[in-house]
């Protein structure tokens, strides 16, 4: 037959006859392979091109309105007599089955079916708003089998899902993913939302109704930390099982949220009102359950402000534990003291009472804390979004620090042991190499003054030969060994960036010392101790180094800006001055003095009483 010309009734016959009952007949024989090539390229070629020639002319030989309803009704046809007897099952799950293997076989029909007629799609289905060829059989699929099925399905859902709990029965499984698969393509060309009435609502309502019942058995017999676990593992097992199903990526997650809310916010009250919980954890340094903790906290806000709190008053009252410690530390030794004991520094020149040194034991426990709950943070409470802690505990480790860490008294004042320790970390000892503490921060004297602290406090008796404790007049050396080594370290700075002055260690010594002044409300103070405490370094050449005064300065700056520092950057830069005209002086002698005609005093063989009496700072 001549398919260049071909009429509708002549068209559709060839139609009928090569393509679907050929079709028809290999569905009622051989079980469905969804990829299996039943037409070859020449057949294929000559169905699309008969499609072609019956569409591709103009009114009235035109037929494309006449095939599109013909294979509606074909299909609608196929459905009903040949697919729908196999429904008539009592049994709502066999039922179910059949209609799954009927939807393969309608699926493998129509695919083929719309290849042929895809030209339809191109022009008719475009000028005249019908349906798509795809949502043309999808709608016959669901007006004629789907529907009458559709509260059988629903029906046992519920029951699928639920028994997937204990069992692991494959053939369940690939019914659900099979059943899930069948409304999400229904869906696509539908606005009912058919899988969230049929299928999500029952997945829901099973995920409640379970863990209603078992939350309230865990949270009874269970402690905190394995309370916890469970619940991690409890929504790990449940996506799992989801994403096994094949179910949508919402639905997951509308399952971690109800059991995240049964399990976390119904019983918020029962979690938070027992502080030792969480006490608990912190004490153990359990930093994978406070992690975990804070996950699932984090769905809820007022979850994160009960947590938030509890951690607070706990680091709160380790803080004021810790003060207090010293407080009475300070009032034993001043107690126990008829005189306060004065010695001078012969390099420093500045009067200092020992007890102080003893003191600044204070600030480097109180690092030591900080820096212990700050990185405790910084692994449980980050925020995944942006990967740092969390803005609330930001807040509540800056609230709680603030709350506990300063305190001024006639005994004691955490501002002048704070500029203290930074004064004997920023000041040159006599062995250079020996950037730290001398009166604590050393591991024996540490340990010496350690157990100072304990008898004092603990006999009320008070040692009065602080020769072994942090002396600072025996860790300095004679002024041509400091003038020596302040002339090494200025060279080690301009030439290298690895040099042991500024090492690791010292920047973060450095740092550790910024973040606690942040938490100090009297700043006004700490600038006028630290004034005078850097002048004394500048002026007797006891400085480590210019830089690191310099870069301390600069971390005080961003902080409290330069209404407090631009005096110290000044009295800084008065040095650097002062260096570069010396320079410039003795470069101009040396040029100068080829025939040595000038003779220079020798400036490095003053006394240390000359010295002593020259240059004199009092402390306050």
């Amino acid at each position: 037959m001549d398919i260049s010309s071909v009429n509708f009734e002549s068209g559709w016959k060839i139609i009928k006859e090569e393509a679907i009952d050929k079709i028809e007949k290999y569905l009622d024989e051989n079980v469905v392979e969804i990829n299996n090539n039943l037409f070859n390229a020449a057949e294929y070629t000559r169905l699309y091109t008969v499609v072609y020639n019956m569409c591709a002319k103009k009114t009235p030989f035109c037929y494309s309105k006449e095939v599109y309803r013909k294979y509606g009704e074909s299909l609608s046809i196929y459905a009903v007599n040949k697919i729908k007897p196999h429904l008539k099952e009592a049994d709502n799950l066999k039922k179910t089955k059949a209609l799954i293997d009927a939807w393969y076989k309608y699926s493998f029909y129509t695919n083929w079916m719309n290849k042929f007629l895809h030209y339809l799609d191109r022009y008719y289905v475009e000028y005249n708003s019908s349906l798509c060829l795809k949502a043309y059989t999808k709608n016959i699929f669901k007006l004629t089998l789907f529907d009458e099925t559709r509260e059988c399905i629903k029906s046992i859902i519920y029951n699928i899902y639920d028994s997937m709990r204990t069992s692991d029965d494959k053939d369940n499984e690939k019914l659900f993913r099979d059943i899930v698969f069948l409304y999400n393509e229904l869906d696509k060309e539908s606005a009912e939302k058919m899988y969230e009435s049929d299928i999500e609502k029952k997945i829901l309502e099973n995920v409640e109704t379970y863990y209603n019942k078992e939350g309230n058995n865990w949270i009874q017999n269970l402690s905190f930390h394995d309370y916890i676990i469970l619940i991690e593992n409890s929504i790990e097992k449940e996506y799992e099982k989801n994403k096994s199903l094949e179910v949508n990526n919402d639905t997951c997650e509308k399952v971690t949220n109800i059991i995240v809310r049964i399990l976390i916010y119904d019983k918020l009250n029962l979690l938070l009102n027992n502080k030792e919980n969480i006490y608990n954890l912190l004490k153990d340094n359990n930093l994978n359950s406070l992690r975990r903790t804070y996950i699932l906290f984090s769905y809820f806000s007022e979850a994160i402000d009960g947590l938030k709190k509890i951690i607070g008053e706990y680091i709160k009252a380790e803080g004021n534990k810790l003060k207090e410690k010293y407080i009475s530390l300070s009032m034993s030794i001043n107690n126990n003291i008829d005189a306060p004991t004065y010695e001078s520094n012969k390099n420093s020149n500045i009067a200092e009472q020992k007890n102080e040194y003893i003191l600044c034991e204070y600030i480097h426990d109180l690092i030591k804390l900080h820096d212990y709950y700050h990185n405790m943070f910084n692994f449980s409470f980050v925020n995944i979004s942006n990967n740092e802690i969390d803005a609330n505990f930001k807040e509540c480790l800056k609230d709680y620090f603030e709350s506990f860490v300063e305190h001024e008294d006639e005994y004691f004042s955490t501002v002048k042991l704070l500029v203290l320790y930074a004064d004997n970390i920023l000041t040159i000892k006599n062995n250079k190499e020996d950037i730290q503490l001398s009166d604590a921060k050393n591991d024996e004297e540490g340990d010496y003054v350690k157990q100072e602290m304990k008898t004092i406090i603990n006999t009320g008796e008070l040692k009065n030969d602080y020769s072994k404790i942090g002396n600072k007049e025996s860790n300095i050396g004679n002024l041509n060994d400091i003038r020596q080594i302040r002339k090494e370290n200025d060279d080690a700075d301009s030439t290298c960036d690895t040099n042991i002055i500024e090492t690791d260690n010292l920047i973060k010594k450095m740092s550790d010392i910024v973040a606690i002044f942040n938490y100090i409300s009297n700043k006004e103070s700490f600038f006028e101790y630290y004034r005078i405490y850097l002048a004394n370094r500048l002026i007797n050449n006891m400085y480590i180094s210019i830089n690191v005064e310099k870069k301390f300065i600069e971390n005080l700056y961003f902080l409290c800006g330069s209404q407090y520092t631009s005096k110290l950057g000044g009295m800084i830069q008065n040095i650097i001055n002062n260096k570069i005209l010396n320079e410039k002086f003795y470069t101009y002698i040396n040029r100068n003095n080829s025939n040595g005609e000038i003779a220079l005093p020798n400036l490095t063989n003053f006394d240390e009483n000359y010295e002593n009496n020259f240059f004199s700072v009092k402390i306050l």
